[in-house]
């Protein structure tokens, strides 16, 4: 364990020359006031002084021609001091990191959230047949080292990362199948063949179009490319890379940044990383602006500090955090409270909207046969589900605050019918072991344990990853390992470092998967569904051998892959049943149609109605509150997310605008 004082001496050794909350001391604001005295916009003092000193050029030269205008939650805000922030290792997803819902959308939703509208870019127009969309950027917009962010960058980003084979990343959209560059400012999206694709629509406001998989710096990376550079394989050698594609992962990878010199479009860039801090401060380039005309962010730098799990609260508690909520806990909201006034700090509940905070995936393509008869059989599903008590849950864990419910979509959404998430959701124990003997499991150990047909007690491995398990409450855990034991079986409870949860995940042996139900809310319902056969249910993994199979296959009629591609010459996996086929069928027919619209809602009806009847996830509570963390002195906190948020991570859409008052 790093040691406290360890930590807090860095701190102390990191933020004494820097700025305290609500400015900067050492700025010379005579000399500030001159160089800014025929801007139409205003900058930081930190910034006016740079540029008095020439070592910057003045904040109208930075900006684009027509910056983008941030609305304000409480008011316009004031630039100066440091934000501190925690981190239990050196990736981007907590507090204020530098994951891309920080900041850089090409698009963003209205007020309508279904509208996508301009942000990076100044536009954003869907064509009458939904099959492209054309992409005006903001002229003038620079990249954090003064570069110009254009069309290029875009390009570069589709055809020389995400489709190029030497090159990993996410695989950016799964929609967008040619990107064209009209001229410096325009690109045009196209669907596949002409068909039309809503959900390439509204992945433009959300974090498919980020920095991480819309776009990346060409102008930098390309010294690192094979296409760019003849001597890329050389220039990997040198730096002990086997290859160009090494070399490069090393540059523009993001989990976490290797390169802090790479340059972004987020409020804030990287100035230092090591093993034990993350600084960030702000980008004299962005692209953003208040209504008085400031360039924003307000705050001047973040501090993430790196820790053990461990200390995270105790920095919470201490007033050493100013701004938390990645990492808070419900099950510790008694513990924040107590130590408001003392720690300086309020606590804001913001409403939850997780569908469910745990959900638990029946791995319906188990390679052991028995196994797999048993999790098929609806009946088991069932009885899993009854024998849950979510209202023990909801008080022993969530003090009342959470919803019993199944796993499904939030009220809010507008197709949504109550029925799906009663469905087998009351809490039932006679009629649970019912149906466990209605299947035949009635055979039994010395032990009281149910036996399978083969003679083996039946044995659920509930599995799961260790950033789950510090997300979802242990009781939940206990409580539901308890009840399933009073049905009869043996049940364990396994938590995996990343790599072996990943290789478990995608393997047909895994037991139960279990990952909270994110992406419940109406826009990530449909461009991040949990709920379909070939995307997102790989997290719980219900019917891995059925999604690669699905996914195969759809390579293969895209013209990524051929059957020559796969061992044997054969597509991998299993070929789904029609009943699991339907869900896909629909799922993926809905997507031809824009939100709210009757043919949409119907289909996305018969997807919900499906997994009630079918019971291939399990939820236990969800829309548990979710506790954040902010200094008294800091203004434009938030205090709900919005309507297309889809994750606590989103949070971090509103940092540029917060502010020490």
């Amino acid at each position: 364990m790093k040691s406290t004082s360890l930590i807090v001496g860095l701190l102390i050794c990191l933020s004494t020359p820097l700025a305290v909350a609500g400015g900067d001391g050492d700025t010379d604001d005579g000399a500030a006031a001159t160089a800014a005295s025929d801007s139409r916009y205003k900058e930081s003092p930190m910034l006016t002084a740079l540029v008095a000193a020439g070592e910057l050029p003045p904040v109208d030269e930075r900006l684009p021609e027509v910056p983008a205008l941030f609305e304000p939650l409480e008011g316009i805000g004031q630039y100066g001091g440091t934000l501190r922030s925690y981190s239990m290792d050196a990736n981007p997803w907590h507090d204020l990191g530098d994951e891309p819902e920080r900041g850089g959308y090409l698009g963003n939703f209205a007020p309508d959230n279904q509208t996508v509208v301009g942000n990076l870019a100044q536009a954003v127009e869907y064509s009458d047949d939904r099959t492209t969309i054309t992409v005006t950027l903001r002229r003038g917009a620079k990249w954090s080292d003064g570069a110009p962010f254009t069309a290029d960058d875009i390009l570069f980003m589709f055809h020389d990362m995400h489709w190029n084979e030497e090159v990993t990343t996410w695989g950016g959209s799964a929609f967008v199948k040619d990107v064209r560059k009209l001229d410096d400012s325009t690109v045009v999206y196209e669907a596949d063949l002409g068909s039309p694709s809503p959900i390439m629509y509204y992945q433009m406001g959300q974090w498919f179009t980020s920095d991480w998989q819309g776009y990346h710096p060409k102008h930098y990376l390309e010294k690192y490319h094979i296409k760019y550079n003849p001597d890329a394989d050389t220039l990997a050698k040198e730096q002990g890379f086997e290859g160009w594609a090494k070399l490069m992962h090393s540059h523009y990878w993001w989990a976490p940044m290797n390169d802090v010199e790479k340059p972004t479009m987020q409020p804030w860039m990287f100035t230092n990383i090591d093993t034990t801090v993350k600084v960030f401060e702000r980008n004299p380039y962005y692209w953003k602006v208040d209504a008085e005309g400031q360039q924003l962010p307000y705050v001047d730098r973040i501090l993430n500090t790196i820790i053990d799990s461990e200390l995270y609260d105790i920095k919470i508690v201490t007033g050493e955090a100013d701004f938390a909520w990645m990492n808070t806990s419900f099950e510790n909201i008694t513990l924040y409270k107590e130590n408001e006034q003392q720690g300086d700090y309020r606590v804001v509940l913001l409403p939850g909207f997780h569908g469910s905070e745990a959900i638990f995936g029946i791995n319906l393509n188990h390679s052991d046969p028995v196994e797999r008869e048993i999790n098929n059989d609806i009946r088991f599903r069932q009885a899993l589900s009854l024998a849950i008590n979510r209202d023990e849950i909801n008080e022993v864990v969530y003090s009342g605050q959470a919803v019993p419910r199944q796993a499904t979509i939030l009220p809010s959404v507008s197709y949504f019918e109550p029925e799906w998430a009663e469905s087998f959701a009351e809490y039932d124990p006679q009629r649970a072991n019912a149906l466990l003997d209605e299947m035949g499991l009635t055979e039994r150990d010395k032990n009281g344990k149910r036996l399978r047909p083969d003679g083996k007690p039946v044995h659920l491995v509930i599995e799961s990853a260790v950033s789950v398990g510090a997300t979802i409450s242990s009781k939940l855990f206990e409580l539901v390992q308890e009840y399933w034991k009073a049905l009869g079986f043996e049940v364990t409870v396994k938590f995996q470092e990343a790599a072996l949860w990943t290789q478990r995940r995608d393997s047909p042996e895994h037991g139960l998967m279990v990952a909270p139900l994110y992406f419940s809310t109406e826009v990530f319902a449909y461009t991040e569904p949990y709920y379909n056969v070939s995307r997102r249910q790989k997290d719980v993994s219900w019917g891995v051998e059925w999604r690669r199979w699905l996914n195969a296959k759809y390579d293969i009629e895209a013209g990524t892959a051929t059957l020559d591609d796969f061992e044997g010459g054969k597509i991998p996996g299993e070929e789904p049943p029609d009943w699991v086929m339907d869900l896909e069928n629909w799922d993926r027919e809905s997507q031809q149609h824009l939100l709210g619209t009757p043919e949409y809602n119907s289909l996305r009806q018969k997807v919900h109605d499906w997994h009630a009847r079918n019971l291939v996830v399990i939820g236990t509570v969800g829309m548990v509150p979710v506790p954040l963390i902010a200094k008294n002195s800091l203004g434009n906190v938030p205090t709900e997310f919005l309507p297309w948020m889809g994750w606590r991570g989103d949070l971090n859409y509103f940092a540029e605008g917060l502010y020490f008052k």
